[in-house]
């Protein structure tokens, strides 16, 4: 099983996740045209940064993640934030994003409880292995937008357009893996699954020792 970055333990103050296209160019010609194909998949590369590392909980995170992940050897699961997602209009205020104890109201032994989604979207029909688009169901959502993230396992796309009277989305990058229909896409926590993008990339230095922000970055595991 990937290992996920556990955000609630280590924050990162800033948050980037882009498409990088892939393009290649060849040399200049003598009056410097030069011509640039690039492809359609598309990688993603993310960045956290300005990392809080500023207790002991948090140190030790960081470096058991270093050690899992072995330079660019080894794979994490990187989340988004619920920002900007076409959460329901109420949802937060109804507490449908809380998390629920057991049923003699304890939580697990670090303090956390239950969580479920609460978006629900759904693919209406199959998608081939690397399709654009796709239809989907929406049975409890808000306005989905352009911009907006989902995944399907632990593959990011980002929405290009969305027809609310066909159910049609497009999206980039490319289908990692074909779709099935009543898969779901995980608008409420949406991830992907990438490397570091460098060796020395989960390096931390800390100021007296104690505190630290460094920055991170990762490419798409593909």
């Amino acid at each position: 099983m990937t290992i996920r970055w556990p955000c609630e333990v280590l924050v990162p103050r800033d948050v980037a996740f882009d498409i990088a296209p892939r393009s290649l160019a060849g040399p200049a010609s003598v009056n410097g045209a030069t011509q640039v194909v690039s492809s359609d998949a598309g990688i993603w590369k993310a960045t956290y940064g300005s990392i809080v590392v500023n207790n002991r909980n948090a140190v030790l995170a960081h470096r058991a993640i270093s050690a899992l992940l072995e330079g660019r050897l080894g794979s994490i699961v990187v989340p988004l934030c619920r920002g900007y997602q076409p959460v329901p209009e109420g949802a937060v205020a109804a507490g449908l994003y809380d998390q629920v104890p057991h049923s003699d109201d304890t939580l697990f032994d670090d303090g956390t409880g239950y969580v479920s989604g609460v978006i629900d979207v759904t693919a209406a029909a199959p998608a081939a292995l690397r399709s654009t688009s796709m239809t989907v169901t929406v049975t409890y959502a808000g306005d989905i937008q352009p911009g907006q993230h989902f995944s399907l396992g632990e593959r990011l796309y980002r929405i290009r357009t969305y027809d609310p009277e066909t159910g049609t989305m497009t999206f980039r990058p490319p289908l990692r893996e074909a779709a099935l229909a009543g898969d779901r896409l995980e608008f409420d926590d949406p991830v992907c699954r990438m490397r570091l993008a460098s060796d020395d990339g989960m390096d931390l230095q800390l100021s007296l020792r104690r505190f630290g922000t460094p920055t991170v970055q990762f490419i798409e595991d593909v």
